[in-house]
């Protein structure tokens, strides 16, 4: 990947994300959350280091408030790298998960929820109910213990992360470009005679070499292995002439959700009538689908005016959702083909619309995947990896 990397203020990044966690919060009539999901404590303070392991070991949580400024606890090694990104109040934690307190766990968990009610009766707010994202089973039973009325944060957040801050756009332009060009990258390595797992590392050296944070799966598959969809890579030899499509779920540099998915054919070998076919209608599907993602849409509507289009004879295997927003990961909304949820698309909302192609009984079949930005007028386009145009 090449050219200059965005510039961002990365203060102004957290202070228009805070802002508004809060305003969903006070309209929602939330006056504190207690937060350990990583995706949440970074868009309320800051970012932290160690991403995947925070997300299944609680070393860093924050309690924010709808009136007053939060409170970041962090791992003890990690705070300095905090403080470089935060002027917000950053405190030492006292970690309680198994892994580091074995059968202590919850005599430590209790240390640390004593500290959050010394905060919450400070502010009186002692006896309101305290939002919470997720957390390891002794945090509930320690908040239980001291009377806190827990209610669930995880609609307030999630909302509040669905519309973008106009650095965060800029932000999700900038990985998308990145990511097309790792895509360009890895088109160089795609040869036959290489495993599924071979191709895999091939796309993610061109991504993470250039700042990537994770990939939320790895999924790519080849062949007939491309049939059904959401099989992760494996040892399979490609040979010349299979199609091999990818999805790229990959969290970038500042923590923002590039997810596209491309299929290509590999080799010389002519393509067959049912590649062309899966692919078309793949690529179809998805740029036909996206002049309709126009603010102010509900999910149901779209998701009943799209889901009529997907070919009779790949419904069977149909992917379930047409689109869904991104982020710190794939989050908040999705537009489903059947049991619709309530709300309608705004502008800032970026998503990614999808289709995959595969019938029943066939031997192969395609998945393809754009981002767009919701706006005011027409969405905007902002995935541009290369179509292979010897399926078109």
């Amino acid at each position: 990947m090449s050219g200059a990397r965005l510039s961002v203020d990365g203060k102004a990044l957290s202070a228009g994300r805070l802002e508004r966690a809060q305003t969903g919060m006070r309209a929602a009539g939330l006056a504190a959350a207690l937060l350990f999901d990583p995706a949440n404590v970074r868009y309320a303070t800051c970012d932290g280091p160690s991403l995947v392991f925070n997300l299944h070991c609680s070393y860093r949580w924050a309690l924010v408030f709808a009136e007053h400024d939060p409170i970041l606890w962090d791992g003890t090694e990690e705070m300095h790298a905090s403080r470089s990104s935060w002027d917000g109040d950053i405190r030492e934690a006292s970690g309680f998960s198994f892994f580091g307190s074995g059968p202590n766990s919850r005599r430590d968990a209790g240390t640390a929820i004593a500290d959050i009610v010394s905060e919450l009766d400070a502010r009186g707010l002692r006896h309101e109910p305290l939002g919470v994202d997720r957390a390891d089973a002794v945090v509930f039973i320690e908040l239980a213990a001291r009377g806190v009325q827990v209610v669930d944060a995880i609609p307030v957040f999630e909302t509040a992360r669905a519309v973008k801050t106009p650095i965060e756009l800029d932000i999700h332009r900038d990985n998308a470009r990145l990511v097309d060009e790792a895509v360009l990258g890895f088109l160089q390595h795609l040869t036959p005679g290489k495993t599924e797992n071979e191709l895999w590392a091939d796309l993610a050296r061109e991504t993470f070499s250039h700042g990537a944070l994770h990939a939320e799966a790895r999924l790519l598959s080849s062949g007939p292995r491309t049939n059904p969809w959401m099989q992760e890579a494996s040892h399979r030899v490609v040979e010349d002439g299979d199609l091999v499509a990818f999805d790229t779920d990959l969290v970038g540099p500042f923590g923002y959700l590039t997810d596209i998915s491309r299929t290509y054919l590999c080799g010389d070998r002519p393509a067959s009538g049912e590649q062309r076919a899966v692919y078309q209608a793949a690529h179809g599907f998805v740029h036909e689908s996206i002049p309709e993602f126009l603010a102010g849409r509900s999910f149901a509507e779209l998701g009943e005016k799209l889901g009529i289009r997907i070919p009779e004879r790949y419904r069977q295997q149909k992917y379930p959702f047409i689109a869904h927003g991104c982020g710190a990961a794939d989050e908040y909304p999705v537009v489903k083909i059947d049991d619709h949820h309530d709300g309608l698309l705004e502008p800032g909302m970026v998503l990614s619309v999808e289709g995959y192609m595969g019938a029943v009984g066939g031997t192969v079949g395609a998945k393809y995947e754009e981002q767009i930005i919701i706006t005011d007028g027409a969405p905007e386009l902002i995935s541009f990896a290369p179509v292979d145009d010897r399926l078109l």
